[in-house]
Parts: structure tokens; C-alpha cells; sequence
């Protein structure tokens, strides 16, 4: 039996539109997801980690498709789908509205700001002019790196826009003492290695909470 646990949205635990198998297989998904908020687990897997048939299964992610706005792309013949999530990410409001009559893609959901492509690098879309952006990014990833033995996905595009507004109320060493904190605390474990949530309105609330404790002297330390 495969030890461990399901971490569920609290957006999707709380939505009454929703059946209990529904959030059962949003769990399974959360919790293998990469930092671009996708997840690739088999019908087969799923089916079998909750007990029941993939027609289950298949009902299930047709709900999460109606009313939680998953995206599935199919990947063909002995290939695992895609399923996508965006809109269940801690920095997301709310769901999508069910009763509209289109989801919004991924992409347009995502405010974009100008942007360059630096080929010199790293062959990845990063906002122009911004070297605090890519500073803060490359320390994420190096850190995870260090600490966990692996090089983290990153969507430059999505947490790019993050850092950029973040670093308009914190200076760069607070996000690199904020990535430290998160990355040794029991959230990383919870949540994954995910700068998108490490930067996260209730992450960065539970960062300061902590801080709280500590002697006004020693906080200009971190």
C-alpha cells in the first residue's frame, strides 16, 4: 500500500458543486503537481489509490472539468493526460464561474507584463529590465536544488509577475530570507517546492507570524 496522504484545495474542499469523489481526485492532483500547477497521474493510478473504477474516475474529472475549471489535454494511445489547475493555487480568489459559458485559458488568465526573451542564459521568458526578478528566481531554484537534490520547474511568465509585485513591498534579501524559511518549514512538505506558493499571500503571513517571536533586535537580521 503507498504510504503517505492527499492534500485537497481548500477551494475545492469547499465547493458544494462538488461530489466527494470529485475532491477525492482533486487531492491525487494537488499533490503530484509541479510548479506550473499540472499533474500527470493515470486514470489506472487514480483508480486504484481511491478504490473505486476509472468510469468513477472519468466522472470525477469531468465534474473538476464543469466546475472547478481543470484542463485536460489529452496525450494519446498508453500516455498519461495533462491536467492543469491554475485557478486552485493559494493566490487565486475563487473558482472560476461554473455557470459562464467559457472557462478562461490558462494563459489569459495570467497578467502578463512586458517581456524578453534571454537566450544567453537560460532559453526562458523573463520580464525586461528586471534583474531582481531573475535574481530571486535563480536563488529559488538553486536553494531547492541544495536542499532537495533537484532542479524545480519554474513558469517564468507566472512567477515572474509574483516576484515583480512582491518586490514592489519586500527588498530581494526578504524574499531570499522568506525562500530559506519556507523551504526548511513543514509547508514546503505540504505544498511542494513552488515558488508560486512560497510567495503566496498566506505563506508570507505565515512567515511573519513566525518572525513575530523573535526580539525586535535580532528581526532586522532577516
Amino acid at each position: 500500500m503507498e504510504k503517505g496522504f492527499w492534500a485537497v484545495p481548500k477551494l475545492i474542499a469547499n465547493n458544494a458543486n462538488l461530489s466527494f469523489k470529485a475532491k477525492m481526485i482533486a487531492g491525487i492532483l494537488w499533490t503530484r503537481k509541479n510548479a506550473d500547477f499540472q499533474a500527470y497521474p493515470s486514470r489506472k493510478y487514480m483508480a486504484e489509490s481511491l478504490g473505486v473504477s476509472t468510469d468513477t474516475v472519468d466522472r470525477g474529472i469531468k465534474e473538476l472539468k464543469e466546475k472547478a475549471g481543470l484542463k485536460v489535454q489529452r496525450a494519446g494511445l498508453r500516455r498519461n493526460n495533462r491536467y492543469s489547475f491554475t485557478y486552485w493555487d493559494p493566490e487565486s480568489a475563487e473558482l472560476p464561474n461554473p455557470d459562464s459559458a467559457t472557462v478562461p485559458s490558462q494563459e489569459s488568465a495570467t497578467v502578463q507584463s512586458p517581456i524578453v526573451r534571454d537566450n544567453k542564459k537560460d532559453n526562458t521568458v523573463v520580464d525586461e529590465g528586471s534583474s531582481n526578478i531573475k535574481e530571486i528566481i535563480f536563488y529559488f531554484r538553486s536553494k531547492v536544488k541544495l536542499i532537495k537534490g533537484y532542479e524545480p520547474e519554474i513558469s517564468w511568465a507566472k512567477e515572474g509577475t509574483l516576484v515583480k509585485q512582491r518586490l514592489r513591498n519586500y527588498q530581494p534579501e526578504k524574499l531570499k530570507n522568506l525562500i530559506d524559511w519556507y523551504l526548511s518549514s513543514q509547508y514546503s512538505e505540504r505544498f511542494g517546492d513552488c515558488l508560486a506558493v512560497c510567495l503566496s499571500t498566506r505563506i508570507i503571513n505565515l512567515w511573519k507570524a513566525s518572525n513575530a517571536s523573535i526580539p525586535f533586535y535580532y528581526r532586522k537580521f532577516l
